[in-house]
């Protein structure tokens, strides 16, 4: 009996483990996901980037490889139920927040909801005396997944490139689920 409660302890270790194993991002530049971005997908990537916000435009860009002449815009939003409270188009009303958790392609995307991701939100969405023409920035590293379709502009095969989401479609999703570290103000 002793060498079978052995037995069991040791053939369950390795599987306990593993379940407790998180999952660990791969560290990127933001450059490197809009040249290959079909090895992205998906999956859960950490990069530095600026983050911008204003009207119509919720996006992460690195000025290496600026969009549109350096691949794909990456448009930006929140995971859980948390929203960059960004208009974009077409009958959607912005809000901060959102009634459920956010699903993107079958895939639940949360949010780990600290000081951090509070200040980097933030100072997206500071209050403006005067309406601002300017998108409001914030350089940050950041962690969460990258979605994208290789598609033509509006469901044709015209000008096929890596979209829909965002203002008309206009882009790959990366969907935040963690602020890793805000750079200080300029």
């Amino acid at each position: 009996m002793c060498i079978t409660v052995i037995g069991l302890i040791v053939g369950f270790s390795p599987v306990r483990s593993q379940a407790q194993t998180p999952e660990v991002p791969i560290h990127v530049s933001l450059c490197e996901v809009k040249e290959h971005p079909e090895k992205y997908l998906k999956k859960l990537v950490e990069f530095t980037a600026v983050a911008s916000h204003g009207f119509e435009d919720s996006m992460v860009e690195d000025t290496q490889c600026p969009w549109p002449t350096s691949g794909p815009g990456v448009w930006m939003e929140y995971g859980g139920s948390r929203s960059t409270d960004t208009m974009y188009c077409c009958g959607f009303s912005p809000k901060p927040t959102r009634d459920k958790p956010l699903v993107v392609d079958g895939i639940p995307l949360s949010l780990v909801n600290d000081e951090k991701f509070q200040e980097f939100d933030a100072r997206l969405h500071p209050k403006h005396s005067k309406p601002q023409r300017a998108s409001d920035t914030v350089k940050a590293t950041l962690r969460g997944r990258v979605f994208g379709r290789y598609e033509g502009i509006a469901g044709t095969q015209q000008s096929p490139a890596w979209r829909g989401y965002g203002h008309m479609g206009c882009c790959m999703l990366f969907v935040v689920t963690q602020v890793v570290s805000v750079d200080a103000k300029r």
